[in-house]
């Protein structure tokens, strides 16, 4: 099994053109997306976060289920599910604004144990350093490491979501 570890989110995407375009709300999150792919391929996979209890959460565990993924490890909480509102800059890429203060995801505390038939976890995006659910997310690549599980890391992080990048970017001490 490959369980992925990270973000789900709602992505809120424009229709159409200008400032006041209306906005239409997509499942995403890199690992999230990661997950959803992995069960699509008949993979056998787990999604180990942190969802809300609202619509929007019940709407992703919901999009994980059909795809096959098993949603045992998911951790639920009553905060809001984190937003990513996305906007087209004049290049026509996407830029995206991030909803992330007191939201489930942050509250991600690192599980017990993993499925016990685990060969692999993968590790994704915004998590990673959003605190206080990053150290925990840490804690589970340290402790799957260390029994000898397969780590991926997926570094694909939004520099505005760091608010001090020295300290992100500050060496930390490996042990074990």
């Amino acid at each position: 099994m490959i369980v992925v570890a990270g973000e789900a989110l709602i992505d809120l995407v424009p229709q159409g053109r200008g400032a006041l375009a209306s906005l239409t709300p997509a499942l995403g999150g890199g690992p999230y997306n990661t997950a959803v792919a992995l069960g699509r391929l008949g993979s056998p996979t787990a999604f180990c976060s942190r969802t809300s209890l609202d619509a929007f959460g019940e709407a992703l565990l919901d999009g994980l289920r059909e795809a096959g993924v098993d949603v045992s490890p998911v951790q639920r909480g009553a905060e809001p599910t984190t937003l990513a509102v996305a906007t087209i800059d004049t290049n026509g890429s996407a830029v995206y604004s991030f909803y992330v203060d007191g939201t489930a995801d942050r509250l991600f505390a690192a599980p017990a144990a993993l499925p016990a038939d685990t060969r692999a976890v993968s590790f994704g995006t915004c998590s990673l350093v959003l605190e206080p659910g990053a150290s925990a997310y840490e804690e589970l690549l340290r402790t799957a490491a260390a029994q000898g599980v397969f780590t991926a890391l997926d570094p694909n992080i939004r520099s505005g979501l760091i608010p001090d990048a020295d300290a992100y970017r500050a060496p930390t001490a490996v042990t074990g």
